[in-house]
């Protein structure tokens, strides 16, 4: 019996992949919701693009690295934007939290994956900007960012809508904790979005990574997993699609959180994920900072390249968030030769395959009634969702390089 319900299983999973497998066409279509834009505006040139939670703190960091622009190269952008997330996210982009990392620069894509299964004293995503930045050649250490930072930000930070979620949320133990509430209450109300964000001194929590420095235990992982289409198109993953193709799912008990940035220069671009794990919440030392675990759940990542175009995807908010670009790619993201195109595929229905008990999640609202009518055809369970996980794009196609961010979440970019 074990074996025949098994079988049944696969068999469901094989019918529900076959029936993803199916390209778009150009009549398809799609619900695009209020119309929100998701990327900059093709027909301008832009000197630098910058992508994240709000569109505020891009420009107050525009603002600031105007004074210095001719002075500041791509890797001084990609060191100064990383560590400015600590204000803007310090529940994501904590001292302590997982930093991955796809890089383009002299016409390649490299990846970059820092975590530590050393939950004490680990500071995976100051080693990780440092590690880049000695790679690529840059000898500037963190406390010269850090003064640039502390010397232009002061209070010009703003809260925004998913860190004002996160406090919400966790309302009660920032109260009960002395420095956290210190930070983000005032009186009994808790910091809510367009408030300024609470000072962060950059070179204090540098400081304390300095003295444990040397005890750093920090995994660093390089490597994507080759895939191919049945078309003939390939990339690299650091979620093997083979598991999909063979119906094996990574379904998580919960929804894994990140914070999703990145910025382009020129012909150099970068876009990073930061995450950890927060059993209890607490703050980071003395700081706004809250204090967690880099060994978590990863965004799912693709690259998709060759000598001319390059295409990357990040996938977060999701049970699987590498189902949700195995299907993408299905869809035909390889072939996509512009950014409309993309931004099409981002936008266009979602569905997600879970397990225990077995059953299937659709973004109807977003789906075709033939796709709906083939689905209703699986011996599966089938559930509506309103929205499915979180896809932000990065694509260098034709010499037009631009930044996609997914219109389900809040998300914002700012192009000069």
């Amino acid at each position: 019996m074990l074996k025949l319900l098994v079988f049944l299983l696969l068999s469901s999973c094989s019918f529900f992949i076959s029936r993803i497998d199916t390209p778009l066409v150009k009549n398809d279509k799609i619900e695009r919701g209020p119309g929100k834009a998701t990327y900059c505006n093709l027909d301008k040139k832009f000197q630098i693009q910058l992508v994240g939670t709000n569109e505020l703190s891009q420009n107050t960091y525009l603002d600031m690295a105007q004074k210095d622009f001719g002075k500041l190269d791509f890797f001084d952008h990609f060191a100064l934007w990383s560590l400015l997330q600590l204000s803007i996210r310090p529940d994501q982009s904590s001292a302590t939290s997982r930093l991955q990392v796809l890089i383009q620069h002299e016409e390649k894509s490299f990846y970059f994956d820092f975590f530590s299964e050393n939950p004490e004293d680990q500071y995976p995503y100051f080693y990780g900007i440092e590690w880049i930045l000695r790679k690529f050649g840059k000898k500037t250490n963190l406390e010269s960012y850090a003064r640039i930072l502390e010397a232009s930000l002061g209070k010009k930070l703003k809260l925004g809508k998913d860190l004002e979620g996160f406090l919400i949320e966790h309302q009660e133990a920032i109260k009960s904790d002395p420095v956290l509430q210190s930070f983000y209450f005032r009186g009994n109300e808790i910091l809510k979005e367009d408030e300024s964000t609470p000072h962060v001194s950059f070179l204090e929590i540098i400081r304390a990574y300095r003295k444990v420095e040397k005890n750093q235990k920090i995994v660093i992982n390089t490597y994507l997993t080759p895939f191919m289409t049945n078309k003939g198109q390939n990339g690299r993953c650091n979620y093997d699609f083979n598991l999909y193709d063979n119906s094996i799912f990574l379904i998580d008990k919960v929804i894994p959180v990140a914070n999703l940035f990145g910025l382009s220069r020129e012909k150099s671009a970068f876009m990073a994920s930061s995450s950890q794990k927060i059993e209890k919440v607490m703050p980071l030392g003395n700081s706004p900072l809250f204090k967690g675990e880099s060994k978590v759940r990863s965004s799912a990542v693709c690259v998709i390249e060759n000598e001319k175009n390059r295409i990357w995807a990040f996938s977060n908010q999701s049970r699987d968030p590498g189902q949700h670009l195995f299907h993408l790619v299905r869809y035909g993201l390889p072939r996509s030769q512009a950014v409309p195109e993309i931004d099409r595929l981002i936008r266009h229905s979602r569905h997600l395959f879970l397990s225990d008990p077995v059953r299937l999640i659709i973004e109807s609202e977003r789906s075709r009634g033939d796709q709906i009518e083939n689905l209703l055809k699986l011996n599966l369970p089938i559930y509506n969702a309103e929205k499915l996980g979180n896809i932000w794009s990065y694509s260098s196609l034709n010499g037009n390089s631009r930044f996609i961010i997914d219109d389900r979440n809040p998300g914002a970019f700012v192009c000069r």
